[in-house]
């Protein structure tokens, strides 16, 4: 962790070497400006929101001024630009700044740099420009923008537990009763994204402060709505941390946002169906849904009513005859039909937990919320990951076929919208096992060989030849299933492909920890569902292990969808409250799931290694698609947001009542 202010002989050190900075008495960027009438016209415009006219006077006034009052102008400018979203006008405006003997609006100008690379969704990059502490003499705002550009930058790569660091930071800076009830609730919010592997895997040693705040987090996360005992807790956690800045009115704020947006289920219809090509995909959410359900505490528990929705064409009346008979919420239906049927209605008498996703068309409805283990999320997911990590270009291998087709189709479309550069796709026959020509096509090897081939005959002679790669591939994105991981990685070894990096998708991944039979997957990357490594806790009666004591032999690749039961009825009473902001997560067991602007349910996985064919966790996915650079006490825009991902089908599905 970087200090804020850097301590006096260090300075004093850096000063002696620098030679000539100025003392910070006659540091002209420590002297206020002359006022200007027309500067402060400029000022005006860009309270007002007028990005463009206040970017136009600054850069114009910035011509009449003398050093330093002109850079300082011109930096205005370029931040004026940025909020216009004119990114263009802006970089190049930072491109004519001298800055060398201004330390502070150096600063400044390495702030708006970094606020640029976030929504470029290059947050590696902009913790780059964040690298050095803050100069000495730095305003308070200015502190308090520098930490909060950390913790966005932070939070985009994936890196919560700094992020969570980044916001405390800020939190000792600031003294505004609302500002400071604000960010500690982000804290909050930050802290309540991280799981126990996560955090097992990934802490350092932290603060007293950062203790309180984890430990007042596991208590809100374990009492959940709970306002008595959570109160109680807070108690007793405030003797045990007196000097601690969470706020008195901490707990209010958190009730106050959680009232009127937790709403449980007292009559609850759940459309699965029982026949047809996706019984058995229901009956593995069916599981999980009830595991879910019986671990509550029978008094809490809503009425169940279950309905077969078999027949999409039946949907509309099976869904209004669940109304009729009095449910208050409804999970399903399963199928892509069914869910383009009530998509279509707009308004619902009462919410719909779909367990599928279609694309919006139109405004979507209030009501109806869409959940799905989507590979297309997932690749949305390893697109984002190599981006953030640096990667500008990529090759492709995917199956032949339609789950190949969709997922090539959505990696194309993401990265390209990213900026990034798709030199090379191939695709592969799933039922081969030899995959030397979709491989050799894929790094030029072939090529190599055809030019090894002409220079043969050229000089009519045999010459020694060891095939070349191409060498201008960022990285390989590999979509397979694990039986034909385990033989395609060994064959991209073979050609020449040991020091490219490897993401895939979670299906790479067989779900079940087997270190023999994983070693030749050692060195990808891909997301995966926190639940299925999850060390188990004793309490947790929903986690793998435990539930695999009730279901024993459970095939591998139905174990997700366990999860996706449980998670839909956790879901329930929180939509209201992931509804109210893209901030809002729920720890799942499928992921931390929060909703896009479409009511889609999205799940931010955690990020995985194999090492010795064991996954390792090296942090979360990143988030790239919320809205970044919001950046209160910073003069900046409204970054150009990512248009929402299409939602495609991920598990398609397939009237008559049974009650519990």
């Amino acid at each position: 962790m970087q200090p804020s202010i850097w301590n006096l002989p260090l300075l004093l050190l850096l000063s002696l070497l620098a030679g000539c900075v100025p003392s910070p008495q006659t540091r002209p960027d420590l002297q206020e400006p002359a006022y200007d009438p027309l500067v402060e016209q400029a000022e005006g415009f860009a309270s007002n929101g007028d990005y463009r006219a206040a970017a136009s006077l600054f850069e114009q006034l910035a011509a009449g001024k003398a050093y330093p009052e002109n850079q300082r102008l011109l930096l205005r400018a370029a931040e004026s630009y940025f909020q216009a979203a004119d990114p263009d006008s802006a970089a190049a405006l930072l491109a004519q700044l001298n800055l060398s003997e201004l330390p502070l609006y150096n600063f400044q100008r390495r702030l708006l740099q970094a606020e640029m690379e976030v929504a470029r969704n290059r947050p590696d990059e902009a913790l780059k420009q964040l690298a050095a502490p803050p100069p000495e003499r730095a305003r308070i705002d200015t502190l308090r923008r520098y930490h909060r550009d950390r913790s966005e930058a932070f939070r985009l790569s994936g890196n919560l537990l700094e992020s969570g660091r980044e916001l405390e930071q800020r939190d000792l800076l600031t003294s505004n009763p609302t500002d400071k009830l604000e960010n500690q609730l982000e804290i909050l919010r930050t802290y309540a994204a991280l799981n126990e592997a996560a955090l097992r895997q990934a802490q350092p040693p932290a603060t007293a402060n950062q203790d309180g705040w984890m430990e007042l987090t596991h208590i809100i996360k374990a009492l959940g709505n709970d306002e008595v005992q959570i109160n109680q807790q807070f108690a007793s956690w405030r003797k045990k941390y007196p000097s601690h800045p969470a706020m008195p009115e901490l707990l209010d704020g958190y009730f106050r946002e959680l009232k009127g947006q937790y709403r449980k289920p007292e009559h609850l219809a759940i459309m699965l169906p029982e026949s047809g090509p996706y019984a058995r995909v229901a009956s593995w959410l069916r599981d999980g849904l009830l595991a879910a359900y019986y671990d509550e505490p029978a008094e809490s528990r809503p009425r169940l009513v279950f309905y077969d929705s078999s027949s999409p064409e039946h949907i509309w009346p099976l869904y209004q005859g669940a109304v009729e008979s009095g449910a208050d919420m409804v999970i399903g239906p399963l199928d892509k039909e069914s869910v383009a049927q009530l998509n279509r209605a707009h308004e619902l008498e009462v919410p719909v937990l779909a367990l599928n996703q279609v694309t919006p068309e139109g405004p979507p409805s209030a009501d109806l919320y869409q959940f799905a283990l989507s590979p297309e999320d997932e690749t949305l997911q390893v697109a984002d990951r190599a981006w953030t990590d640096g990667f500008n270009t990529a090759v492709m291998l995917t199956p032949a076929g339609d789950w190949g087709e969709r997922i090539a189709a959505t990696f194309s479309r993401r990265w390209e919208e990213l900026g990034g550069i798709l030199l090379e796709r191939q695709s592969y026959n799933e039922e081969a096992h030899d995959f030397s020509a979709p491989i050799r096509s894929l790094l030029n090897i072939d090529q190599s060989i055809q030019r090894h081939k002409r220079l043969e005959q050229l000089l009519g002679r045999r010459l020694e030849f060891e095939p070349r790669r191409r060498h201008d591939t960022g990285f390989i994105f590999l979509a397979a299933k694990y039986q034909k991981a385990r033989q395609i990685r060994p064959q991209l070894l073979f050609h020449h492909a040991e020091g490219v990096p490897i993401y895939t998708t979670s299906h790479t991944f067989s779900g079940v920890i087997s270190a023999a039979e994983d070693q030749d997957l050692n060195g990808i990357r891909f997301p995966v569902i926190p639940w299925l490594i999850a060390t188990p806790e004793t309490s947790d009666r929903l986690s793998l292990q435990q539930l695999l004591q009730i279901f024993p032999g459970a095939p591998p690749q139905y174990l997700p969808l366990l999860a996706m039961g449980i998670d839909s009825m956790h879901l329930l009473p929180q939509l209201a409250r992931l509804q109210s902001s893209p901030r809002e997560i729920m720890e799942g067991k499928t992921g931390n799931i929060y909703m896009d602007s479409s009511n889609h349910l999205r799940r931010q996985m955690l990020w995985a290694e194999m090492v010795n064919g064991v996954p390792r966790i090296i942090g979360f996915s990143p988030r790239l698609d919320s809205e970044i650079g919001a950046f209160p006490e910073a003069p900046l825009a409204d970054p150009n947001r990512l248009p929402q991902n299409p939602a495609p089908s991920v598990i398609p599905a397939e009237n008559s009542a049974r009650k519990i």
